[in-house]
């Protein structure tokens, strides 16, 4: 077995070889037949045309004179950079009225603008007027502030006091502050609200007061 695998080992280099040499002869015959006919066709192209230009009137052509091969070249002008798309970065040239390229611009960056968020926050700020203060559930210890007008309670995320407990409503209630006064509401809950464990649908609040609503309990503090 190892004398075969060797025996076919030299068949197949000596077949590449065979190949390769085959191919460079086919690559000679292609070449010299290319040439073959291009002179051909040279020669048989050569009074037609002049033929053609006798007879449009034309002057026959004058092979130009080969170049001394030792003869200067000629200086070469810059080549002027395009008009459009001439410039890069921010950094460009403009084209001057003699037709060349001599001004440079600079492009300046756009300008920062200076944003006062103090000035916004005023603008969105209102003051606290109380807060209320978890004390059950999974929000103990969380505080809430109180604003002046309305302040929506519930598990909706739109409700300005949002609370995770499941017995709630999405809009639960709201405790209202005007004219220094505050007043709870109740908005039809499902679960009902409670304060100072009495069920209510509708209460003035004092500081101190205890709110209850599904299973959190809350209390009320104000700063009036």
């Amino acid at each position: 077995m190892v004398f075969d695998f060797f025996k076919n080992l030299g068949s197949q280099r000596v077949d590449m070889v065979v190949n390769k040499t085959k191919g460079k002869v086919v690559g000679a015959q292609a070449r010299v037949k290319g040439k073959a006919a291009n002179s051909f066709n040279k020669a048989v192209d050569a009074p037609v045309k002049a033929a053609k230009g006798k007879l449009k009137g034309g002057k026959p052509k004058v092979p130009k004179a080969p170049k001394a091969p030792n003869a200067p070249k000629a200086p070469q002008g810059k080549k002027p950079q395009k008009q459009d798309g001439g410039g890069m970065g921010w950094f460009s040239r403009e084209k001057g009225g003699d037709g060349g390229y001599d001004e440079e611009v600079y492009e300046q960056p756009e300008a920062t603008v200076a944003i006062d968020l103090a000035s916004m926050q005023m603008q969105t700020f209102q003051p606290c007027v109380g807060w209320v203060v978890v004390l059950t559930g999974e929000l103990a210890g969380r505080d809430f502030r109180l604003v002046d007008g309305k302040n929506t309670m519930g598990t909706a995320a739109n409700c300005d006091i949002v609370l995770t407990d499941p017995y709630l409503s999405s809009h639960h209630c709201v405790i209202r502050h005007e004219n220094g006064e505050f007043t709870f509401v109740d908005l039809d809950s499902t679960n009902g609200s409670y304060v100072n464990e009495r069920k209510c649908s509708r209460e003035d609040l004092i500081d101190n007061d205890k709110i209850r609503l599904g299973r959190t309990e809350m209390k009320f503090k104000s700063l009036e």
